[in-house]
């Protein structure tokens, strides 16, 4: 019947890897996110993020997938307690917009203050 909904068999693919990362970069566009994986190496006296690994998504699957993770997370937090993040990983205040910047982007306030307003909820429920 069409609109139904039919379960999803999971199938590990031949060429299947797996990778732990600490670090994630975005990188977005019009059509789709590219979120690039890395990790932390202190190795030889230097900090830097070694990225291995790039997956891109479309915005279809990002918005999708934002309130699982979410959901992911809060119930994670319900059975073992809040993930704690410690300070000096907290990101910092947006610095404003240039004066460039808004003249090419009628957004570019809109936008600065949306995720300003994203991290201090964040902030605010680490406390």
């Amino acid at each position: 019947m069409a609109g139904e909904s039919q379960a999803l068999a999971y199938q590990i693919g031949d060429n299947f890897t797996e990778a732990y990362a600490n670090n994630v970069y975005f990188e977005a566009s019009a059509w789709d996110m590219k979120l690039i994986f890395g990790q932390l190496d202190q190795s030889g006296g230097k900090v830097r993020i070694v990225q291995h690994t790039a997956i891109t998504l479309p915005w279809a699957q990002i918005k999708l997938l934002v309130p699982w993770l979410k959901g992911h997370l809060e119930a994670h937090e319900m059975v073992h307690g809040n993930v704690r993040i410690p300070a000096n990983v907290i990101p910092s205040e947006l610095p404003p917009p240039t004066k460039e910047l808004k003249e090419a982007d009628p957004n570019a306030e809109a936008i600065y203050a949306l995720f300003n307003k994203i991290r201090n909820e964040f902030v605010s429920s680490l406390k």
